[in-house]
Formats: C-alpha cells, sequence, structure tokens
C-alpha cells in the first residue's frame, strides 16, 4: 500500500513538473525557430538584391548593356524577398519561361519586320507560351519583348538570361514552404488573354501610325496590365497606385542614370528609392524596380520625358483595363441580380 501510495505521489509530481518544462521548451524552440527564420528572410533579401547588382557588374565586366535584364529585378524581388505565391508555383518556371520567350523574342527580332509587327508577334508568343504552360508568370511578357525594344544583337543576352533565371531557381531550392497558388492559376480566363492581344495589337498599331512607338511597348507596364486584366477585382486604388509606382520609378530610374553617370551607383540607388517609395505608399508592386533599371538599357531615354511617356501609357493602358474590367464586373452583377429576381418570382408564384 505504502508502495502504491509512494508511486501516485510519483505520477502526480510528474503531472506538475512535465508542464512547465515542455512550456519553456516549447518557448526555446519558437524563439529558435524565429531566429532562423528571420536569418532565412535577411539572406534571401541580400541574396535578392544582389542579383541585381551581379547582373549590373557583368555588364559593366562585359562593357555591353545587353547583359541587363531589368526584369531580372523584378522576379528577383519577387521570388526571394515577397515571395509571390504565384510565381513560387511552380519554380522551375522561373527559369524556363523567361528563357524561351527571351529566345522567342530575340529570334523575331532578327526576322526582317517593321517593329510594329515584331511587338504584336512578341505578345502573341509569350501569352501562348504561358497558355501553354499553364502559367502565370506575368515578367515572362518583359522579357520577350525586351530584345525586340533594345534592338538585343548579342548573345550575350541569351546567356544572360539564361544564367541569372538560372541562378535564381538555384536559390529558391533554399527555403520549401512556399504556398501553392493554383487558385491563382484558375482565375487564367482564355478570353482575357484573346482581349489583352487585340487591345494590346490595337495600342501598337496606333502608335505606329502616329509615331509614338516609345510608348508603345514598355515591358513592365505590360506586365502589371497582364496581372491586372487577370485580377478578380481591380480597383480604382489598385490602379491609381500602380500608375503612381511606375512613374515615379521612372523618374527615379532616369534621373539616378543623368545625374550619377554610373550603372552600379545608379543600381544601388534606384533599389533603395524604390523599396522607400513603396513602403510611402504601402503597395508591393515589384515591377517598380524593373522600371527604374530600364533606362539602362535603352538607346534613346530622355532624362525630362523618359518618366512622362511611362505615366501616360500607364495611363491609357491601365485605365483601359480598369474601365473593362469594372464594366464587365457591373454587367455581371446586373445579369445575376436579374436571375435572382426571377428566382424569386418563381418561388413566389409557386407559393401562391
Amino acid at each position: 500500500m505504502m508502495a502504491n501510495f509512494a508511486f501516485l505521489k510519483k505520477s502526480k509530481m510528474n503531472r506538475t513538473v512535465q508542464p512547465k518544462i515542455s512550456r519553456v521548451q516549447v518557448r526555446k524552440i519558437n524563439s529558435l525557430a524565429s531566429i532562423i527564420m528571420k536569418k532565412i528572410v535577411a539572406f534571401k533579401s541580400a541574396l535578392g538584391y544582389a542579383l541585381i547588382l551581379i547582373m549590373i557588374g557583368a555588364s559593366i565586366l562585359a562593357n555591353n548593356k545587353e547583359v541587363i535584364l531589368p526584369e531580372m529585378a523584378a522576379l528577383a524581388i519577387g521570388c526571394l524577398i515577397h515571395q509571390n505565391p504565384v510565381w513560387l508555383s511552380k519554380p522551375f518556371h522561373i527559369f524556363l519561361l523567361p528563357s524561351i520567350t527571351a529566345i522567342g523574342g530575340f529570334l523575331i527580332n532578327k526576322a526582317n519586320l517593321d517593329l510594329a509587327t515584331k511587338l504584336i508577334l512578341v505578345v502573341m508568343f509569350v501569352l501562348l507560351t504561358l497558355q501553354v504552360f499553364k502559367s502565370a508568370l506575368a515578367p515572362a511578357l518583359a522579357t520577350g519583348l525586351l530584345p525586340v525594344i533594345t534592338n538585343a544583337t548579342s548573345l550575350y543576352f541569351i546567356f544572360s538570361i539564361l544564367a541569372f533565371t538560372f541562378l535564381l531557381f538555384a536559390s529558391l531550392n533554399f527555403k520549401r514552404e512556399v504556398p501553392p497558388a493554383k487558385m491563382a492559376s484558375k482565375r487564367q480566363k482564355p478570353q482575357d488573354n484573346i482581349l489583352y492581344i487585340a487591345f494590346i495589337s490595337a495600342w501598337v498599331l496606333i502608335c505606329s501610325q502616329n509615331g509614338w512607338m516609345y510608348i508603345a511597348a514598355i515591358p513592365p507596364v505590360l506586365v502589371v496590365g497582364y496581372e491586372s486584366i487577370h485580377k478578380e477585382e481591380y480597383t480604382f486604388n489598385m490602379f491609381y497606385k500602380q500608375v503612381i509606382c511606375l512613374a515615379l520609378a521612372a523618374f527615379i530610374g532616369i534621373q539616378s542614370l543623368y545625374f550619377l553617370n554610373n550603372l552600379l551607383l545608379a543600381a544601388v540607388f534606384d533599389i533603395i528609392a524604390v523599396f522607400f517609395m513603396l513602403r510611402l505608399l504601402a503597395f508591393k508592386l515589384t515591377p517598380s524596380y524593373a522600371t527604374a533599371i530600364l533606362p539602362m538599357v535603352l538607346h534613346n531615354a530622355s532624362p525630362k520625358y523618359f518618366y512622362w511617356q511611362v505615366l501616360i501609357m500607364c495611363i491609357i493602358v491601365l485605365g483601359t483595363i480598369y474601365s473593362y474590367k469594372n464594366f464587365r464586373f457591373s454587367e455581371q452583377l446586373r445579369v445575376r441580380l436579374v436571375r435572382v429576381n426571377s428566382k424569386d418570382e418563381e418561388v413566389s408564384s409557386c407559393d401562391k
């Protein structure tokens, strides 16, 4: 009996002591996990910015601006820092699709066609590629357009896109807890792609007829437009912030390049300035980084007019998409209300 009493007393002591030890252990594990996560985030952020600066440094060493891929800035920051779930749902596509579209755009640029036709063909090719691979990796549109708008002729461009997209893809393997983005791919509607191709084609032809080719196909604007047309809801708040961010990023990029007259210093300034601009506006828009770096690869980017060109194209392209999305949404809402009312009338007639 005494033995039983001692055993019961010991078990009670274990019950009272055990929770205290486990709580301490849980706190230690949680604190350790948070420290590790902070270090991983800091490492990935540093890696994202480093990739951009390495790319700029490589262009200086090669003495060739075609090594610079502005959309790599958006991809690196979107994947490693913002961790865009849509882009990260299929990590291998980070390497595959920009490479395919860049090579396709490079080959189209070699064809004996006028600039407007080349741009339209590239847009069609890229959107078809995204549709075939069932992907929503919008930056692939910019990598396809870049060799056409810059008239890339050097193989440095191809080597650069293959090397840096592969480095980005490899760096994603450091962290595998990326949330799936299957729902994002389900939102993709073929009719939206067809309408986007038709609209951009019409816009490019209008620009060609009027001599406005400098605002026909600014890649980051078309990337934002592609993402916006596939949004389930595209509010005015999103629209005007996109316009402001892209226009200010263009201003930052062209002015830093003009006054600093050094690609590496300008890139560092662009990253810092765009980062604080987006924080100030409380808005995430990774193509803003690509817009800031874009003047480095354009042949005739004007310090006086480049940001105005971006602003005008943003207002026209994104404004048209905003009008279309909201008009279509209101029409769908009206149809649904009519259906609900008709069903209510049928129910009331049955009750009578």
